[in-house]
């Protein structure tokens, strides 16, 4: 939907409101709070035809050890198991090199956060591009802890449809945090 500019003295209606104002933005889709003594967390049903593109947004997640977390898509219940590539780049914090790494080579999913501390809560943002089309999804992640920065990019190489997402991390369990999922709205 195009921009509308208002002009002085030109009434704003009910339908105008309700077109220019409900066509714009992020959507709030699903909230999970995680429980702790869980080695992973799925939101199931978070994908649909509504949209195309996601964020998702991962607050103060705090682990019982240090662990790298692993992605994959959902479709009802169960996971990808192979498709993944991806690779991830860090710098500690007060630091001047990155460094890259491999986060997936036809992986059962996409390691994003390698390593992250359990000392303190980690958060991060995510884009996904296309989980519910039956094309390659594809994100793209940016996280920080209290030790380390990191960006990263996948994509799944198969055209199936997901309505989910699981994080799994590779040792350890969950204490808390709050995973969000929010659609980017069709103009």
């Amino acid at each position: 939907m195009a921009v509308q500019t208002f002009t002085t003295g030109q009434v704003l209606t009910a339908a105008d409101t309700n077109t220019y104002l409900a066509n714009s933005g992020l959507v709030y889709v699903k909230q999970l709070t995680i429980s702790a003594g869980v080695s992973y967390v799925d939101l199931g049903t978070c994908f649909n035809s509504s949209y195309d593109n996601y964020v998702v947004s991962f607050t103060n997640i705090v682990t019982s050890t240090s662990a790298s977390v692993l992605f994959s898509l959902l479709s009802g219940a169960t996971a990808t198991s192979s498709g993944w590539y991806g690779t991830e780049f860090y710098c500690a914090i007060g630091g001047t090199t990155w460094t890259g790494q491999l986060a997936a080579n036809n992986g059962a999913g996409a390691y994003c956060a390698a390593s992250v501390g359990s000392t303190t809560a980690w958060s991060s943002i995510m884009q996904l591009q296309a989980p519910y089309l039956a094309s390659y999804a594809r994100f793209q992640y940016g996280v920080i802890d209290n030790s380390y920065i990191r960006n990263g990019f996948a994509y799944h190489g198969a055209n199936t449809s997901y309505d989910g997402l699981r994080c799994t991390l590779t040792s350890g369990t969950f204490t808390s945090g709050n995973i969000t999922v929010y659609g980017y709205r069709k103009g």
